[in-house]
This record gives structure tokens, C-alpha cells and sequence, in this order.
């Protein structure tokens, strides 16, 4: 065996090691080394003609999905010849069989003879709930934004963007922010919510780091009317399901916020759980809750909005007491992790908004009255969690 051979093998196997250990961070740790390794191997030119041609294929799985094709694919127990999706779909044959063929170089399906397709592992993902939601909310909403950003950038004279008008506003022709623009499309709204909820269910939750017994349950209020945690606009609830699930006997309320389609959109939700329709530019009406919590929702929003936000919040909070929490990517200042990365440009280009460093967020929570505990980490790859309280 070459030294070649042997480093490569000693990769697979360091992988294999990782994939059986089911330890999400170290995956994405893995995976982002090997996206280095990949860089340094693959020559200038290779990489500069995949990133031309990176579009192509996602425009072709859009119209696939939109067309039905993928979906009949994934739950077919026998491959379909391009004359069955196109007979089910009531899409073309020949627009068919060319939009699957970069599909199936890249192994979203599998050709299993001239102009016949099957499934793979990626096709039957692809069609979740969640992800299947997913794609089509971000190529919908995003991609279009994204594509436009250059040029709407170059129209500013390349202005850094904060708040509306912005890419989105300019790639949609509206005046609505992301969030008024969903309401007015129901089935979209939709997706967007599917995605939303998946996003949540695949990731670390935040008490499996955070020190719940000493630093949220031990003092809490056992008042069965004292309200202990309020998920604010939480979705469709299942973060602090999971936290019920966890803590079922925790004393103290349980309160899900948002806004009222969303509300009226959920269909299942523990009894334990309170709903109440709320908009977090409003004062909040819970006061004294011994916590607030927000998964995934400064980064959605410009400095000024996000201020306003936490002044409605600590407005409510009780002095020594309560316990703001925001579950939220923390960049490094250098080398930032490519997905955290990415991240921070689509929502630039889809809500005007960003992600944030440890400064970033001290200097929002300080002009809102608030102050820094501590930055609770389980690695850039993955979203932290930043407890704040009062200031004195």
C-alpha cells in the first residue's frame, strides 16, 4: 500500500469511526475537514467551473418537485420509466429525462436503465415533511433573493444591509419583510413552517448543555400559576415540548408564542402547553416568567428590530430572577465553519439580517438593559446558547 493509499484509508476509517459514534458535532467537524481537504486537492480551475455550474442542478430538482416527479420516484416500489412519471406528472418525457440527468449524477435518484429511475437514500430524505418544505420555501424565497444580491448591492454602492429595503424586498418587487410576505401565501407559509419545525427536531437541543437544575429550575417559583419558561414565536411548539418531555415534572407554566396564523396552524400540541398569540414588537404580556426563550430568531432580524425586541422582553423580566435565553449561532471571529458562514449570507439576502459574534451580541443585549452570563458552546458548527439577564 502507497502512503497515498494508506492516508486515504486512514480518512475512511476515522469517518466511519465518527458516523458510528452519532456524534452530530464531530460529523459536521469531520465533514468540514473533509471540504478542506477537497480544496486543497481539487485544481483552481475544477473549482471555479463547479461553482459556475452549481445552479444548474437545483433549478432542475425545483421543477421536478414542483412537477411531482420526485415525489412519485421516492415512493415508487419499482423504478418508472420516464413515459410513467410523465403519464402521473402530466410533464413532458423529454423534459423529464433531461432534468434527471444531473439528478442522477449526483445520486438524488438512481437510472437503472435507458430512461428508467428509482430511488436512492437522498430521494427518500428529500421527500420528509420538513425538507421537502424546506427546499421548496428556500428556492422560492432565498434563491431568488440570493441570485439577485449582486445586483442589488451594486445599485447601493455595495452599502452594507441593514433592514428593509434589502435583496428581498428588491428580488420579490415588495415592501413586505419575509414574515408579511408568508402570510399572504398560505401553502408557503407552510413549508416555511415544516422546515422551521424539522430544523428544530434534527438538532441539539439546548438543555442537553445548558445547566437547567441550578441555573432554571432551582429557585424557580412553585406557584402552579408563576409561569417557568416562554418559548417566544416557537413555531409549531417543539422545542418546549421537548423541554416537557424532558422535565415533566418542572413546576411552573408553559407558554408557546406567536403569531396567530401560526397559531391557528397547529394541528398537535402537548396539553401541558399554553398557546398564546403574541408579536414580539409588542410589550410582552407574561411578566415576571423565570424564563424567555428564542431559538433561531435575533439572526432573522437588522440591530434595530432585534433592540426592539429585547426591550419588549426585559421590560417584563423580573430583577434577579428571570432569565433571557437565545438559542442562536455564535460566529468565531476567524476561520468561521462554512455552514454558520453561508448562513449569515442568506440572511442578508432573505431577511436583512445576520448572524453575530460574542461582541455583536453583548453590544445588542446592552441597548436593551440587559447583560451577558455566560456564552454556552458545543462548537461553531452548531448553534449556542446566550444567557443574559438584567442589568443592574
Amino acid at each position: 500500500m502507497t502512503d497515498a493509499q494508506k492516508s486515504s484509508a486512514d480518512f475512511l476509517a476515522a469517518a466511519q469511526s465518527i458516523l458510528a459514534s452519532n456524534d452530530e458535532t464531530a460529523r459536521k467537524q469531520m465533514f468540514g475537514t473533509a471540504m478542506q481537504a477537497m480544496a486543497m486537492l481539487e485544481a483552481p480551475m475544477d473549482t471555479v467551473w463547479r461553482t459556475i455550474m452549481s445552479a444548474h442542478a437545483p433549478s432542475a430538482l425545483m421543477t421536478l418537485i414542483k412537477a411531482g416527479v420526485i415525489q412519485e420516484i421516492a415512493q415508487s416500489d419499482s423504478p418508472l420509466s420516464a413515459d410513467d412519471l410523465a403519464k402521473v406528472s402530466g410533464a413532458d418525457r423529454l423534459l423529464i429525462v433531461r432534468l434527471l440527468r444531473p439528478l442522477s449524477a449526483l445520486g438524488f435518484v438512481k437510472e437503472t436503465n435507458q430512461e428508467e429511475y428509482g430511488p436512492t437514500p437522498i430521494t427518500k430524505t428529500l421527500v420528509d415533511r420538513a425538507l421537502l418544505g424546506g427546499y421548496q420555501f428556500m428556492y422560492s424565497a432565498a434563491t431568488r433573493s440570493l441570485a439577485n444580491m449582486p445586483f442589488y448591492l451594486e445599485k447601493t454602492g455595495f452599502a452594507h444591509v441593514d433592514g428593509a429595503p434589502g435583496p428581498f424586498q428588491d428580488a420579490h418587487s415588495t415592501t413586505d419583510n419575509m414574515f408579511p410576505w408568508l402570510v399572504k401565501d398560505p401553502p408557503m407559509m407552510g413549508n416555511f413552517n415544516a422546515f422551521m419545525s424539522g430544523q428544530r427536531a434534527d438538532r441539539k437541543q439546548w438543555f442537553d448543555f445548558f445547566d437547567i437544575g441550578d441555573i432554571l429550575l432551582k429557585g424557580a417559583s412553585t406557584d402552579p400559576e408563576a409561569t417557568l419558561l416562554i418559548d417566544v414565536a416557537g413555531g409549531e411548539g417543539h422545542d418546549v415540548a421537548a423541554f416537557h418531555a424532558r422535565y415533566p415534572d418542572a413546576p411552573g407554566r408553559l407558554v408557546l408564542q406567536d403569531l396567530p396564523p401560526v397559531i391557528d396552524s397547529i394541528q398537535e400540541l402537548v396539553p401541558k402547553v399554553e398557546r398564546q398569540k403574541y408579536n414580539f414588537f409588542t410589550p410582552q404580556p407574561i411578566k415576571g416568567a423565570r424564563c424567555y426563550y428564542f431559538r433561531s430568531i435575533f439572526h432573522d432580524w437588522p440591530d434595530a428590530d432585534c433592540i426592539e425586541i429585547l426591550k419588549n422582553t426585559a421590560a417584563a423580566m423580573k430583577p434577579g430572577y428571570s432569565k433571557l435565553l437565545m438559542s442562536e449561532f455564535v460566529l468565531p471571529v476567524t476561520n468561521c465553519p462554512l455552514y454558520p458562514a453561508l448562513l449569515d449570507v442568506n440572511m442578508m439576502a432573505v431577511l436583512n439580517g445576520m448572524e453575530r459574534t460574542e461582541a455583536q451580541f453583548t453590544k445588542l443585549l446592552d441597548a436593551a438593559g440587559l447583560k451577558v452570563v455566560k456564552f454556552w458552546s458545543v462548537g461553531a458548527e452548531t448553534e449556542g446558547l446566550v444567557e443574559a439577564v438584567l442589568k443592574d
